[in-house]
């Protein structure tokens, strides 16, 4: 897969992380942690932020840090070298198992409730494209606008999807990215379809 980012200079960035990528004991790897304890805390966290009325999370109730955010093409970035970082360490775990459990916890009781949680926090703009087979088009996608690659790359989007959807109809489902933004595409569509 060939992806690329559209920045003007990362340079920058990857002196911070360091170049090296062999490992956690050499000084100059990005080392991800086996620590369940501090995902499980992290979790706790943020949940006193979460408002489920609303469909938001409230930065206020869970940190006292100031307005100023991770530039979205950082946290992309972030997100593609612990994904690298997980296929080096031979893990199972994907961008969709993540997104999966992600969707699963916001457990969106109707569409509608999904729309609005997407359109709230930043993720993109839903649209039911078709229905007989589902398909969901997202406007917008936070995750790969700006971004080219030769293949889709929302994983975690259609993790998400599966994992709400699988709370909407009350049974699991299985996503598939149709087309992607980053191939060119005018949108993100996504294919739900029940298992059997």
């Amino acid at each position: 897969m060939k992806m690329e980012l559209k920045t003007r200079n990362m340079d920058d960035f990857f002196t911070i992380l360091g170049k090296n990528n062999s490992g956690a004991t050499n000084g100059g790897g990005i080392y991800i942690s086996n620590d369940d304890d501090l995902i499980k805390e992290t979790v706790e966290h943020l949940k006193k932020g979460y408002d489920k009325e609303k469909g938001i999370f409230i930065e206020e109730k869970y940190t006292s840090r100031q307005k100023e955010y991770i530039p979205l093409e950082i946290l992309r970035l972030m997100i593609m070298v612990m994904m690298k970082k997980i296929k080096e360490l031979n893990s199972e775990i994907t961008l969709y198992d993540i997104g999966y459990e992600f969707g699963r916890y916001i457990n969106p009781k109707n569409y509608r409730e999904l729309k609005k949680f997407f359109r709230k926090n930043n993720l993109g703009m839903l649209k039911i494209e078709s229905k007989k087979p589902l398909v969901v088009k997202v406007n917008d996608c936070a995750l790969c606008d700006g971004l080219k690659s030769d293949e889709p790359i929302c994983y975690f989007d259609a993790g998400v999807l599966a994992g709400a959807y699988e709370c909407i109809l009350n049974k699991t489902v299985v996503v598939d990215e149709i087309k992607c933004m980053a191939q060119g595409a005018d949108a993100c569509y996504f294919k739900i379809e029940p298992v059997k």
